[in-house]
């Protein structure tokens, strides 16, 4: 199979849903893939688009599966709003919550480009799925995976359901362009708005 889109991505991820999975969405991308998928029958979704403020996912989806510990939390985050509040995991792993995230990294923030282009956009890669290792800190059990390909996410599935005693996060590179098209359209009508005089005095 060759390197992995976001078609791929959510198709496997769709696939993954069940009854008691909540799937929870970042700010960018993940709120348009997320809102396009079809939930089972008593699946929960959970997405902020109010105020639309970036790293609240992480942070989030700590909170929620330490509450709710019956469900398995499947997250969705960019690879820019991940680096905001990242040290949320750290906290995973101190709970052994089994969260999945799905670590989107297409190299800076796909949203804004959408909006209005830059070089602000562009973030420094990390290492995510390494990151881990920092966080387990030699006696944790989270674990931290890659995927470039279809064939390669399949496996990091396998592997994410089978660690219950800690968070997996997956690491899925795709391009950067390679986004839903309601984010184009929706952050042309941004900036759009955004390019408007203003009124009043």
């Amino acid at each position: 199979m060759g390197k992995l889109t976001r078609n791929e991505l959510v198709r496997q991820v769709q696939a993954l849903l069940t009854a008691k999975s909540t799937l929870l969405v970042e700010t960018g991308d993940s709120w348009f893939n997320g809102m396009y998928m079809t939930l089972p029958r008593g699946a929960s979704f959970e997405i902020e688009m109010q105020w639309g403020h970036i790293g609240w996912s992480v942070p989030a989806a700590f909170g929620y599966a330490l509450a709710a510990p019956q469900r398995q939390l499947i997250a969705m985050i960019g690879d820019g709003a991940f680096q905001l509040t990242a040290q949320e995991v750290a906290q995973m792993i101190l709970y052994k919550l089994p969260v999945i995230i799905f670590l989107i990294n297409n190299r800076g923030y796909t949203i804004e480009v959408e909006i209005h282009d830059g070089p602000y956009n562009n973030i420094k890669n990390w290492d995510y799925a390494g990151l881990i290792d920092v966080f387990n800190a030699g006696s944790g059990n989270g674990k931290g995976l890659r995927a470039s390909t279809g064939d390669e996410l399949a496996v990091a599935i396998q592997q994410a359901k089978q660690n219950t005693k800690g968070p997996t996060l997956i690491e899925c590179a795709i391009d950067r362009d390679d986004c839903n098209r309601q984010l184009i359209s929706w952050g042309r009508r941004v900036a759009t708005a955004n390019a408007r005089p203003p009124t009043g005095s």
